[in-house]
């Protein structure tokens, strides 16, 4: 094998070695087992539809709410005064954990390239 064939390979190897590295670093978002929400918070501004009301002439009524996607719609809820910090914090956990999905997947990718590389880099010619 030449001298450049045998650096490819090991910066393949060591390439590879870091992807699984950060795999498992993913791992512990993915085996976490506390609960989340899909969505988003959001401060949402809206006219009552009341002729006398104060939303009539400019100053929207504002209220805390948790939007998500389900089956090609949004859906919109209107969040508790009580539970804002923890639909928050639900949310979080969740959007946490698709970035995390997300990244894996380009790892994923990447590991596939890199075992490519292994694979043309070992072969023998007979």
């Amino acid at each position: 094998m030449q001298i450049s064939a045998r650096k490819n390979l090991s910066r393949a190897r060591q390439g590879l070695r870091r992807i699984h590295e950060q795999i498992e670093n993913l791992l512990d978002i993915f085996m976490d087992r506390k609960p989340m929400t899909k969505g988003t918070v959001y401060e949402m501004k809206r006219k009552c539809g009341k002729p006398g009301c104060r939303c009539a002439t400019g100053e929207l009524h504002a209220s805390m709410v948790l939007s998500w996607s389900e089956d090609g719609s949004t859906r919109i809820r209107t969040i508790p005064k009580g539970k804002l910090t923890e639909v928050r914090s639900l949310t979080e956990r969740y959007q946490k954990f698709r970035r995390a999905r997300a990244r894996l997947i380009k790892l994923q990718l990447e590991m596939i390239a890199l075992i490519d590389k292994i694979d043309t880099a070992r072969r023998k010619k007979v």
